[in-house]
């Protein structure tokens, strides 16, 4: 559905993300984890055209449906009508002022010609699981909790009828009981509707719980890709990937302290034009991690895959 090769995009003499290539399948749910400053949200904003100064896009090669859709005016043929977006925290994604019906109608409007809007509305409302609907389009958003505010903006995304999801750090600001609920409404969306869905996160055990592949990206570099499957059965190559898992707390051990990935991600510069971008914090580095740039191959860009299988 969605292909993306050899994406560059720099800020100044910084690469942001650095000869990229992803793929999402019909009906898929591609997962995308990494640490803060890895480059997720701009890929996603990249795919919806949002990308201003100071991002320069060096090279580029976006496909929808077979459809070369790189330069940016195709992009915003995609935007919110093929392609919707849902963002981390939705109570500032909404406008304080209006009620939600105002909101989801207006969107509505947008994409649809030539039908009852407020039953449309009704509609999409019953479709996220909010109930009495017809009351709550009076709403306005400081009425609703943080959970009820992202079904309505995931209400607002599906009122294009779009063919993919983008769906950036969702549950981030909820609690743990109502990100649950969400996780079980997206994957209904995605069984039900055949929604495709990249989901950006930095919780693996959801990853490996929800997304049928998972991208690891790294200072805007994918060292890793593997099934939801494998990241779960610790089938793992790439020494990134293992550290990230590590460091998630597991409240069936006893432990004294937590696992952490030691030192920060480095700024994505020429100087690792000729060495792994992750041999700065890799405790399995070898000299010639130091000395040549590891090709993604395999679905791994290390040199020392941690498990050939």
């Amino acid at each position: 559905m969605l292909k993306i090769e050899n994406l560059t995009i720099k800020i100044e003499k910084d690469f942001i993300l650095r000869d990229l290539s992803i793929e999402v399948k019909p009906g898929e749910i591609l997962g995308i984890a990494g640490e803060s400053g890895s480059g997720k949200t701009v890929l996603a904003k990249y795919i919806l055209g949002l990308l201003g100064y100071p991002f320069e896009i060096i090279s580029e090669k976006m496909l929808f449906e077979n459809v070369d859709y790189s330069s940016i005016k195709y992009k915003e043929k995609l935007r919110g009508r093929t392609i919707s977006m849902i963002f981390q925290n939705p109570t500032s994604s909404l406008n304080p002022v209006l009620t939600i019906g105002d909101q989801l109608i207006e969107t509505i409007k947008l994409y649809n010609r030539g039908i009852d809007y407020k039953s449309k509305a009704v509609e999409l409302l019953k479709a996220v699981e909010i109930d009495n609907p017809e009351q709550r389009l009076n709403s306005y958003p400081h009425n609703l909790s943080g959970g009820m505010n992202q079904r309505v903006m995931i209400a607002m995304a599906l009122a294009s009828n779009p063919k993919l999801l983008i769906a950036d750090e969702p549950t981030t600001a909820l609690d743990v009981t109502i990100q649950n609920e969400i996780i079980k409404l997206l994957l209904k969306l995605n069984r039900e509707q055949k929604l495709s869905i990249i989901f950006i996160s930095h919780d693996l055990k959801l990853l490996q719980s929800i997304a049928d592949r998972i991208v690891i990206l790294y200072a805007g570099e994918i060292l890793e890709e593997l099934s939801g499957d494998n990241l779960f059965k610790n089938i793992i190559k790439h020494p990134y990937t293992y550290l990230l898992k590590k460091s998630v707390p597991n409240i069936k051990e006893d432990v004294d302290f937590l696992n952490a990935v030691e030192g920060y991600i480095p700024k994505n510069t020429n100087f690792f034009d000729n060495s792994c971008i992750f041999h700065t914090r890799c405790p399995y580095v070898n000299e010639l991690c130091r000395i040549k740039k590891p090709d993604f191959i395999n679905n791994v860009r290390c040199h020392f895959p941690l498990c050939q299988n």
